[in-house]
């Protein structure tokens, strides 16, 4: 099967983007909240890495034609690949804590049977569930669960377990099924790499408004002296619980990402893309043994942004040197390999 060259690049700086946020928390030389330019900066690119990695996920997952029981293994394996996650992670997560690659595992099996069915009704369905899941979170916001971080990466009992994996973890189920419908979307339409995602009318509109309430949402903030974005603080996009207006701005900025790099005709991105599920399991265990620098060594900003800037940029040419010289030495080789002899 061909490679799509934008689709690695997106896969690439998707990883890239997970990485750069998960440094930034590591090496965060703050104990309280800084709304500054660069601040913000990060945390908006690296916001953008989930929703990224997710709305590639199910754009995708629509074009799978893995059978059932194929579907099944691909499942077990990202589960499992979670529990490595965890297990690389100690000092962020429990054994057993559901997160993206979980997620992913949900999606792979709850996605492919719907998504089919939204071939012909362009960004209605997306634009349906926006606005079901929206009311949701408006009626019933304990739904969610809290900010609390310990609470959503509690996995001490199978009902915490399940609750996390479906509504009030890292990344649940809901509302992040949206961004995997966004994927869809982007695949049911046509917009791969023989189409101009930014010129189609199934993406104009949508995504102007989109950019329109972020905009307003920012100046509001910014009158009203509240945050405009954080993790889990009281802000007007929150990550932890993924609210409404985050998940609008989100996709809104995926959809500019795709764009962008759809036309940039960028290949720095593309090793990386080829080895995104391995770059992002490995990336936790240096992070793991380093967590501690920052307070050692007495970073300020200065020196945490460098660090974190640093320790991102450097998988670049990780990802060229690794394909070049050990292309079959990674999760994905092995994973098809498994396939091979399974199926």
């Amino acid at each position: 099967m061909r490679r799509i060259q934008h689709i690695d690049s997106l896969r690439g700086l998707a990883v890239l983007l997970m990485v750069m946020v998960h440094a930034a928390a590591t090496w965060n030389p703050f104990n309280s909240i800084q709304p500054t330019l660069l601040a913000y900066l990060i945390s908006g690119l690296g916001g953008l890495a989930a929703p990224l990695f997710i709305t590639l996920f199910g754009w995708g997952v629509l074009r799978n034609e893995s059978s059932f029981s194929e579907q099944i293994f691909q499942s077990i394996f990202l589960f499992v690949m979670q529990i490595l996650v965890n297990l690389t992670s100690p000092h962020l997560f429990q054994p057993f804590t559901p997160g993206v690659l979980s997620l992913m595992a949900l999606l792979n099996l709850v996605l492919p049977p719907f998504a089919r069915h939204f071939t012909e009704q362009g960004i209605r369905p997306l634009l349906g569930l926006s606005m079901i899941f929206f009311a949701i979170q408006l009626s019933f916001p304990e739904v969610q669960g809290t900010g609390t971080w310990s609470d959503r990466i509690a996995a001490d009992s199978p009902s915490a377990i399940l609750s996390n994996l479906l509504l009030t973890g890292t990344y649940p189920l809901f509302p992040w099924t949206l961004f995997a419908m966004l994927g869809v979307t982007i695949s049911v339409n046509g917009l791969n790499e023989g189409a101009d995602i930014a010129n189609t009318a199934t993406t104009r509109y949508p995504v102007g408004l989109g950019l329109l309430l972020c905009v307003a949402s920012f100046f509001s903030s910014r009158a009203n002296g509240v945050l405009w974005a954080h993790p889990t603080a009281d802000a007007y996009l929150t990550f932890f619980p993924a609210n409404a207006p985050f998940l609008i701005a989100g996709g809104v900025g995926v959809v500019t990402i795709w764009f962008l790099l759809q036309n940039a005709n960028l290949t720095l991105f593309k090793n990386a893309g080829g080895l995104s599920l391995s770059i992002y399991i490995i990336h936790f265990v240096p992070l793991t043994f380093m967590r501690n620098f920052d307070a050692h060594y007495s970073w300020g900003l200065g020196g945490s942004a460098f660090a974190v800037l640093s320790y991102t940029l450097v998988w670049i040419p990780i990802s060229a040197l690794w394909i070049t010289y050990y292309p079959r030495a990674n999760i994905e080789s092995l994973v098809r390999l498994i396939r091979k002899s399974l199926f």
